[in-house]
């Protein structure tokens, strides 16, 4: 099962930061999104919360709330207590309730992603997916989709449309959606890819619906109330 490759170290030998770099933005997202709802949790969860960077980052903005993260590979969870002792971690499956949940990122690597989100909906009032939006023009014509399926662990891959009707697929009402644009924070990246995250932030700014499914470089944040 690809599922492995979380649990065993390749994932982590392909992905050695898992992917903290992008945790403060990424909680910066939900955060705005909570606020325009008029959400204040009081317990937060995150599933699949790899090294606890997203939990960590939001209790600069919720200070009282009560996190906890679960993720099914050991390595990751070790890692997350090490770095943020003030937060609960758990190796395995999500357990209780929670005020809002977190899905960051995680749907596209699940094999079963609907029986996944279906099984989510009793353990939060409210929750916060994330989903790569890779399925455009731009990734079919360079046949891009494998290398992050081989780099990344990917197994589905995503158009607007499509994350939604998942959503409600999965017994979800989804209340609020918006996009999470290419990061501005290029610095550390090649020539060539700041080049095309360049052209990608360019396109959102002048027709985002029509540039994230041409050129990408965007995922879904959406908002969903289990059903």
């Amino acid at each position: 099962m690809r599922e492995q490759i979380y649990s065993d170290g390749t994932y982590l030998d392909r992905n050695p930061t898992w992917h903290a770099e992008d945790s403060e933005e990424k909680a910066e997202q939900c955060v705005g999104l909570m606020t325009d709802l008029g959400i204040d949790p009081a317990t937060i969860c995150d599933v699949g919360c790899g090294v606890g960077g997203v939990l960590a980052a939001l209790r600069d903005t919720y200070p009282a709330a009560e996190m906890t993260g679960f993720d099914v590979s050991a390595t990751a969870i070790e890692r997350a207590r090490q770095r943020h002792p003030g937060i609960r971690f758990t190796v395995g499956e999500v357990v209780g309730k929670y005020d809002v949940m977190l899905v960051m990122d995680v749907i596209e690597h699940v094999e079963d992603c609907f029986g996944f989100t279906r099984q989510l909906r009793p353990h939060a009032d409210l929750v916060l997916f994330h989903i790569p939006l890779e399925l455009t023009c731009y990734s079919l014509l360079r046949n891009v989709l494998m290398a992050h399926r081989q780099a990344l662990g990917h197994i589905h891959y995503f158009t607007k449309q499509t994350a939604l009707a998942l959503l409600a697929d999965s017994g979800y009402e989804v209340i609020a959606s918006r996009y999470t644009p290419p990061s501005e924070d290029s610095a550390a990246r090649d020539l060539k890819t700041r080049a095309i995250t360049g052209v990608q932030r360019a396109g959102f700014r002048l027709a985002p619906d029509i540039s994230v499914l041409v050129v990408g470089g965007c995922s879904l944040l959406a908002a969903a109330r289990p059903q």
